[in-house]
């Protein structure tokens, strides 16, 4: 103890080293009740509305990409259906398109036949009369050249 007293005594130590530590003891006391608890109070407030906005704003961004992701599956999803659709109609289309075309076509032939055969009929006419007159024809020559 002696050696303690004897560095208090070197340092310059008096005893209003008592007094002074009361002071800092009670102004620790004051301080922390008036300023050290309202800044504690502050900054674990702030630390938690930031932890929670943070968790917030991930949450917030994880349903933003799920939407996300919805909204994609769905664009998908119509963009096929309404392909499929697209390509339904167009088979019918082209299905009742090309019955159309085969029911004209067998109506131009059709008629093209009868054409033909009013046509050739004509001919086979034309040819009965020609060989009709053919022989007063033959004959008005041969008698043309023998006279």
């Amino acid at each position: 103890m002696d050696k303690v007293i004897q560095i208090f005594v070197k340092l310059g130590v008096d005893q209003s080293i008592f007094y002074q530590f009361a002071v800092f003891v009670v102004l620790f006391f004051l301080l922390k009740l008036v300023f050290f608890n309202k800044l504690l109070f502050v900054i674990q407030t702030r630390e938690s509305k930031t932890t929670k906005l943070e968790e917030e704003a991930l949450a917030k961004f994880k349903k933003a990409q799920q939407l996300s992701d919805d909204f994609d599956r769905e664009i998908q999803e119509t963009s096929e259906k309404t392909y499929k659709e697209m390509h339904d109609i167009k088979h019918e289309n082209l299905k009742r398109i090309q019955g159309e075309q085969k029911l004209e076509e067998e109506r131009i032939l059709k008629e093209f036949e009868i054409e033909k055969r009013t046509v050739l009929d004509q001919v086979e006419n034309k040819r009965q009369e020609i060989l009709k007159t053919s022989d007063s024809l033959a004959n008005g020559l041969v008698e043309k050249f023998v006279n």
